[in-house]
Protein backbone atom coordinates (compact mmCIF):
# COMPACT_ATOMS: atom_id res chain seq x y z
CA UNK A 1 0.00 0.00 0.00
CA UNK A 2 1.14 3.56 -1.14
CA UNK A 3 1.24 6.05 2.10
CA UNK A 4 -0.65 9.09 1.52
CA UNK A 5 1.21 12.57 1.46
CA UNK A 6 -0.01 12.93 4.81
CA UNK A 7 0.88 9.99 6.42
CA UNK A 8 4.77 10.73 4.47
CA UNK A 9 5.24 14.16 5.85
CA UNK A 10 4.01 12.82 9.61
CA UNK A 11 6.24 9.75 9.24
CA UNK A 12 9.46 12.19 8.52
CA UNK A 13 8.49 14.45 10.67
CA UNK A 14 7.91 12.12 13.63
CA UNK A 15 11.44 10.27 13.06
CA UNK A 16 13.23 14.09 13.10
CA UNK A 17 11.31 13.73 16.70
CA UNK A 18 12.21 10.63 17.98
CA UNK A 19 15.33 11.78 16.66
CA UNK A 20 15.20 15.11 19.01
CA UNK A 21 14.33 12.61 21.65
CA UNK A 22 16.84 10.64 21.67
CA UNK A 23 19.67 13.47 22.03
CA UNK A 24 17.18 15.59 24.54
CA UNK A 25 16.72 15.94 28.08
CA UNK A 26 12.93 15.03 28.47
CA UNK A 27 11.99 13.42 32.02
CA UNK A 28 10.48 10.39 32.37
CA UNK A 29 9.87 8.58 35.25
CA UNK A 30 7.85 5.58 37.08
CA UNK A 31 7.69 3.05 39.80
CA UNK A 32 9.15 -0.21 39.81
CA UNK A 33 7.34 -3.05 41.71
CA UNK A 34 9.67 -4.17 44.80
CA UNK A 35 7.21 -7.56 44.77
CA UNK A 36 7.47 -9.94 41.88
CA UNK A 37 9.47 -10.68 38.82
CA UNK A 38 10.98 -6.99 39.04
CA UNK A 39 11.64 -7.50 42.53
CA UNK A 40 15.54 -7.78 41.85
CA UNK A 41 15.37 -4.72 39.44
CA UNK A 42 13.50 -2.34 41.68
CA UNK A 43 15.53 -3.11 44.62
CA UNK A 44 18.82 -1.95 42.30
CA UNK A 45 17.26 1.45 41.89
CA UNK A 46 18.49 4.72 44.59
CA UNK A 47 15.73 5.21 46.01
CA UNK A 48 14.69 2.12 46.07
CA UNK A 49 11.76 1.34 43.36
CA UNK A 50 12.12 4.96 41.23
CA UNK A 51 13.56 4.88 37.95
CA UNK A 52 13.96 7.98 36.11
CA UNK A 53 15.17 9.17 32.75
CA UNK A 54 16.59 12.94 31.15
CA UNK A 55 15.80 12.07 27.39
CA UNK A 56 15.44 8.39 25.36
CA UNK A 57 19.80 8.09 25.14
CA UNK A 58 19.66 8.47 28.72
CA UNK A 59 16.87 5.06 29.25
CA UNK A 60 19.21 3.27 27.04
CA UNK A 61 21.86 3.76 29.09
CA UNK A 62 20.08 3.25 32.25
CA UNK A 63 19.03 -0.38 30.27
CA UNK A 64 18.35 -3.28 32.45
CA UNK A 65 16.94 -6.91 31.75
CA UNK A 66 16.96 -9.67 33.59
CA UNK A 67 19.64 -7.63 35.96
CA UNK A 68 21.98 -7.29 33.18
CA UNK A 69 23.33 -4.19 31.33
CA UNK A 70 22.47 -3.80 27.08
CA UNK A 71 25.78 -4.62 27.06
CA UNK A 72 25.45 -8.34 28.76
CA UNK A 73 22.11 -8.85 27.40
CA UNK A 74 23.44 -8.12 23.66
CA UNK A 75 26.32 -10.44 24.05
CA UNK A 76 23.81 -13.19 24.77
CA UNK A 77 21.43 -11.88 21.87
CA UNK A 78 24.11 -11.96 19.35
CA UNK A 79 24.99 -15.64 20.18
CA UNK A 80 21.21 -16.54 20.02
CA UNK A 81 20.94 -14.76 16.72
CA UNK A 82 24.33 -16.42 15.52
CA UNK A 83 22.67 -19.98 16.60
CA UNK A 84 19.36 -19.55 14.95
CA UNK A 85 21.11 -17.58 11.54
CA UNK A 86 23.15 -20.99 11.38
CA UNK A 87 20.45 -23.14 12.37
CA UNK A 88 17.89 -21.92 9.30
CA UNK A 89 20.84 -21.51 6.82
CA UNK A 90 21.40 -25.24 7.63
CA UNK A 91 18.09 -26.11 7.24
CA UNK A 92 18.63 -27.61 11.00
CA UNK A 93 14.93 -27.35 11.70
CA UNK A 94 15.18 -29.12 15.78
CA UNK A 95 18.14 -26.83 16.07
CA UNK A 96 16.11 -23.32 15.16
CA UNK A 97 13.34 -25.19 17.36
CA UNK A 98 15.65 -25.15 20.33
CA UNK A 99 16.74 -21.88 19.53
CA UNK A 100 13.36 -20.34 19.18
CA UNK A 101 12.92 -21.78 22.76
CA UNK A 102 16.01 -20.55 23.72
CA UNK A 103 15.20 -16.68 22.62
CA UNK A 104 11.80 -17.35 24.05
CA UNK A 105 13.11 -18.20 27.47
CA UNK A 106 15.57 -14.87 27.43
CA UNK A 107 12.42 -12.83 26.76
CA UNK A 108 10.65 -14.17 29.81
CA UNK A 109 7.79 -15.45 27.00
CA UNK A 110 8.23 -18.76 28.04
CA UNK A 111 5.19 -19.23 29.99
CA UNK A 112 3.21 -22.49 29.07
CA UNK A 113 -0.29 -21.06 29.44
CA UNK A 114 0.55 -17.70 27.44
CA UNK A 115 2.48 -18.94 24.95
CA UNK A 116 0.98 -22.17 24.39
CA UNK A 117 -0.47 -21.00 20.97
CA UNK A 118 3.54 -19.79 20.18
CA UNK A 119 4.70 -23.47 21.51
CA UNK A 120 2.05 -25.18 19.11
CA UNK A 121 2.87 -23.51 16.17
CA UNK A 122 6.65 -24.16 16.72
CA UNK A 123 5.59 -27.73 16.85
CA UNK A 124 3.16 -27.78 14.00
CA UNK A 125 5.36 -26.70 11.90
CA UNK A 126 8.41 -28.43 13.11
CA UNK A 127 9.72 -29.82 9.56
CA UNK A 128 9.31 -26.56 7.93
CA UNK A 129 10.64 -24.17 10.88
CA UNK A 130 13.58 -23.02 8.63
CA UNK A 131 11.41 -21.84 5.64
CA UNK A 132 8.61 -20.39 7.50
CA UNK A 133 10.69 -17.74 9.71
CA UNK A 134 12.90 -17.28 6.51
CA UNK A 135 9.79 -16.42 4.86
CA UNK A 136 8.47 -13.93 7.90
CA UNK A 137 12.13 -11.86 7.86
CA UNK A 138 11.46 -11.60 3.64
CA UNK A 139 8.03 -10.44 4.06
CA UNK A 140 8.71 -8.05 6.88
CA UNK A 141 11.86 -6.54 5.03
CA UNK A 142 9.00 -5.88 1.53
CA UNK A 143 7.24 -2.56 2.16
CA UNK A 144 5.12 -3.19 -0.55
CA UNK A 145 3.92 -7.08 0.56
CA UNK A 146 1.01 -7.59 2.20
CA UNK A 147 1.12 -9.13 5.40
CA UNK A 148 -1.48 -11.61 5.08
CA UNK A 149 0.06 -14.44 5.82
CA UNK A 150 0.06 -13.53 9.15
CA UNK A 151 -2.79 -14.93 9.57
CA UNK A 152 -2.02 -17.08 12.65
CA UNK A 153 -1.58 -20.18 11.02
CA UNK A 154 0.68 -20.33 8.00
CA UNK A 155 2.70 -17.82 10.04
CA UNK A 156 2.41 -15.77 13.36
CA UNK A 157 3.35 -12.97 15.22
CA UNK A 158 3.28 -12.24 19.32
CA UNK A 159 5.58 -10.67 21.56
CA UNK A 160 7.79 -13.93 21.49
CA UNK A 161 7.57 -14.66 18.03
CA UNK A 162 8.96 -10.96 17.11
CA UNK A 163 11.97 -11.63 19.43
CA UNK A 164 12.48 -14.95 17.21
CA UNK A 165 11.96 -13.23 13.92
CA UNK A 166 14.15 -10.16 14.83
CA UNK A 167 17.21 -12.47 15.70
CA UNK A 168 16.75 -14.61 12.68
CA UNK A 169 17.35 -11.13 10.21
CA UNK A 170 20.91 -11.23 8.70
CA UNK A 171 20.78 -7.60 7.99
CA UNK A 172 19.77 -7.03 11.86
CA UNK A 173 17.08 -4.25 10.36
CA UNK A 174 13.97 -5.98 12.47
CA UNK A 175 13.17 -5.07 15.75
CA UNK A 176 11.77 -6.28 18.57
CA UNK A 177 8.24 -5.27 18.45
CA UNK A 178 6.84 -6.05 22.38
CA UNK A 179 4.33 -4.28 24.75
CA UNK A 180 6.87 -2.01 25.95
CA UNK A 181 8.54 -0.62 22.50
CA UNK A 182 4.92 -0.28 21.84
CA UNK A 183 3.47 1.54 24.40
CA UNK A 184 6.61 4.04 24.43
CA UNK A 185 6.21 4.26 20.27
CA UNK A 186 2.67 5.71 21.23
CA UNK A 187 3.67 7.86 24.05
CA UNK A 188 6.40 9.71 21.86
CA UNK A 189 3.28 9.95 18.88
CA UNK A 190 0.87 11.04 21.15
CA UNK A 191 3.53 13.92 22.21
CA UNK A 192 4.46 14.52 18.41
CA UNK A 193 0.49 15.08 17.84
CA UNK A 194 0.24 17.79 20.56
CA UNK A 195 3.49 19.66 20.10
CA UNK A 196 4.48 19.48 16.59
CA UNK A 197 0.82 18.96 14.50
CA UNK A 198 -2.21 20.82 13.74
CA UNK A 199 -3.80 18.27 12.20
CA UNK A 200 -5.28 15.14 13.33
CA UNK A 201 -2.27 11.97 13.54
CA UNK A 202 -2.17 10.08 10.65
CA UNK A 203 -3.42 6.43 11.05
CA UNK A 204 -0.06 5.26 10.50
CA UNK A 205 1.17 6.65 13.45
CA UNK A 206 -1.33 5.19 15.91
CA UNK A 207 1.35 2.67 16.96
CA UNK A 208 -0.80 -0.50 18.51
CA UNK A 209 -0.29 -0.68 22.51
CA UNK A 210 -0.45 -2.91 25.53
CA UNK A 211 -3.99 -2.52 26.56
CA UNK A 212 -3.52 -4.87 29.31
CA UNK A 213 -2.26 -3.37 32.09
CA UNK A 214 -5.19 -1.39 34.40
CA UNK A 215 -4.90 2.49 33.06
CA UNK A 216 -4.58 3.36 37.11
CA UNK A 217 -2.34 0.79 37.71
CA UNK A 218 1.49 0.84 38.75
CA UNK A 219 2.41 0.15 35.10
CA UNK A 220 0.27 1.82 32.72
CA UNK A 221 1.59 1.06 29.17
CA UNK A 222 -1.59 2.51 27.00
CA UNK A 223 -1.09 6.30 26.28
CA UNK A 224 -4.21 6.53 24.68
CA UNK A 225 -6.77 9.44 25.91
CA UNK A 226 -9.62 11.69 25.34
CA UNK A 227 -8.19 13.14 21.50
CA UNK A 228 -5.76 9.72 20.53
CA UNK A 229 -6.73 6.57 20.53
CA UNK A 230 -4.25 3.74 20.38
CA UNK A 231 -5.18 -0.14 18.90
CA UNK A 232 -4.61 -3.00 21.05
CA UNK A 233 -1.29 -4.99 20.10
CA UNK A 234 -2.03 -8.03 22.33
CA UNK A 235 -5.42 -10.38 21.62
CA UNK A 236 -7.10 -12.80 19.50
CA UNK A 237 -6.51 -12.18 15.53
CA UNK A 238 -3.35 -9.90 15.99
CA UNK A 239 -1.04 -11.35 14.23
CA UNK A 240 -1.06 -9.02 11.18
CA UNK A 241 -1.20 -5.91 12.72
CA UNK A 242 1.29 -7.28 15.11
CA UNK A 243 3.58 -7.67 11.93
CA UNK A 244 2.88 -4.59 10.24
CA UNK A 245 4.20 -2.54 13.70
CA UNK A 246 7.09 -4.58 13.46
CA UNK A 247 7.85 -3.41 9.82
CA UNK A 248 6.66 0.46 10.80
CA UNK A 249 8.97 0.35 13.50
CA UNK A 250 11.61 -1.36 12.29
CA UNK A 251 11.72 1.62 9.34
CA UNK A 252 11.26 4.13 11.83
CA UNK A 253 13.80 2.86 14.00
CA UNK A 254 16.33 2.38 11.42
CA UNK A 255 15.82 5.99 9.88
CA UNK A 256 16.70 7.15 13.69
CA UNK A 257 19.27 5.34 14.12
CA UNK A 258 21.05 6.79 11.11
CA UNK A 259 20.03 10.19 12.13
CA UNK A 260 21.44 9.31 15.90
CA UNK A 261 24.62 7.51 14.69
CA UNK A 262 23.84 4.69 16.80
CA UNK A 263 22.11 1.20 16.28
CA UNK A 264 18.76 0.43 15.66
CA UNK A 265 18.79 -2.32 19.01
CA UNK A 266 20.12 0.73 20.78
CA UNK A 267 17.18 2.94 20.08
CA UNK A 268 14.68 -0.28 21.18
CA UNK A 269 16.47 -0.71 24.01
CA UNK A 270 15.88 2.77 25.16
CA UNK A 271 11.87 2.73 24.17
CA UNK A 272 11.30 -0.52 25.77
CA UNK A 273 12.83 0.71 29.23
CA UNK A 274 11.11 4.16 28.80
CA UNK A 275 7.57 1.68 27.85
CA UNK A 276 7.89 0.22 30.78
CA UNK A 277 5.15 2.69 31.88
CA UNK A 278 3.68 5.89 30.65
CA UNK A 279 1.62 7.33 33.01
CA UNK A 280 0.37 10.45 32.88
CA UNK A 281 1.45 12.57 35.53
CA UNK A 282 5.50 10.89 35.38
CA UNK A 283 5.49 12.22 31.77
CA UNK A 284 5.29 15.71 31.90
CA UNK A 285 2.97 15.34 29.44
Amino acid sequence: MTPSTVDQEQFDGFTRFLSDEWTGARPHSYQVPTKGRSSTWSKSLDPVGNWSTRGLKNAFEKYNWNGKTFSENKAELDNLALELQSAITASDNPKVNDTALAIMSWGGVNNKHRQRRTKKWLSDNNRCLSEKIKKAVSLLHNETEPLLPFDGTELIMNSAVTKIISLADPKNRLIIYDGRVGSALGHFASLYAREKLTSPLAPSLRFAVDTTHPKDGPMRRNPSDEIISFPRLFGSKKDKQHAEMMRLASKLIEQVAQKCGCSSREIEAGLFMWGYSVIDSANQR
